[in-house]
């Protein structure tokens, strides 16, 4: 599933905030080529960002917020607007069957005004660098495309020609690098 296979108006980046979406994509893309991996996981920025780790598929959670909206009638672009305008932060707050809690912010992508993500320290979310997740995502493609262990060599290669990156000077040892690459794992939850 892409952004663009999610019914509009919803537009929601799976890649920066889906934990069964990025470890579907790692195993969709062993075999891709280096020029596909770079492109994707550029898009996945360089800030902080919320990762949603609960069983809720990408589809599920835009229509969920679809039925949300249209319930309280604010599914339109000039509903939602004013939905949004009448927040002091500019954005909306929902929580979906799961339990997790979901930003709404005004979409600026055509035909996709509702911009989801999850909401910061919600159930099921953490909250990562976005480096380290690049990084967690393409050691996981590399691992399984290499069939080489975890090292730090391994780590270094994909950070500098995958992901522009400079290299880990020393150690893997970092708690949310180390959690990110055993939740991508998809080899742990089968």
């Amino acid at each position: 599933m892409h952004q663009s296979d999610l019914p509009q108006p919803i537009l929601f980046h799976p890649l920066k905030h889906h934990l069964g979406y990025i470890r579907q994509f790692i195993q969709n893309n062993v075999e891709a080529e280096d020029a596909f991996l770079r492109a994707q996981l550029k898009t996945v920025g360089s800030s902080q960002l919320d990762l949603y780790l609960g069983e809720l598929s990408a589809q599920l959670i835009a229509d969920e917020t679809i039925l949300y909206l249209q319930k309280h009638h604010n599914f339109d672009p000039e509903a939602y607007r004013l939905f949004l305008s009448d927040k002091e932060s500019s954005y909306g707050l929902i929580t979906l069957s799961d339990g997790s809690k979901w930003v709404l912010r005004w979409g600026v992508v055509e035909g996709r005004h509702v911009h989801l993500h999850p909401a910061r320290y919600s159930q099921y979310t953490i909250r990562v660098k976005a480096n380290i997740l690049k990084t967690a995502v393409a050691v996981q493609v590399a691992v399984r495309r290499y069939k080489q262990p975890l090292s730090l060599a391994l780590v270094n290669q994909v950070r500098t020609q995958w992901l522009e990156l400079p290299p880990i000077p020393a150690s893997l040892r970092s708690g949310t690098f180390e959690r990110l690459v055993y939740l991508l794992d998809d080899k742990e939850t089968s």
